[in-house]
């Protein structure tokens, strides 16, 4: 997680972490909703990422 981009952390943690809805997590960023709705979807993809070229990694050690 800590090498997702500013935004896109703050909206994993805010969403995932602080249970904050869409509404309050783009009031707080000052951002629109659909801005916030991105920013998670990228992080979302980016963690996908990085999950599945570990496992892929751990998997080949055994």
């Amino acid at each position: 997680m800590s090498s997702l981009p500013p935004r896109q952390f703050d909206v994993i943690v805010l969403r995932h972490v602080l249970n904050h809805d869409t509404k309050k997590i783009s009031w707080y960023m000052g951002v629109t909703p659909s801005t916030v709705d991105y920013h998670g979807c990228k992080a979302k993809e980016r963690l996908q990422q990085a999950v599945s070229s570990y496992l892929k990694r751990e998997g080949e050690r055994t």
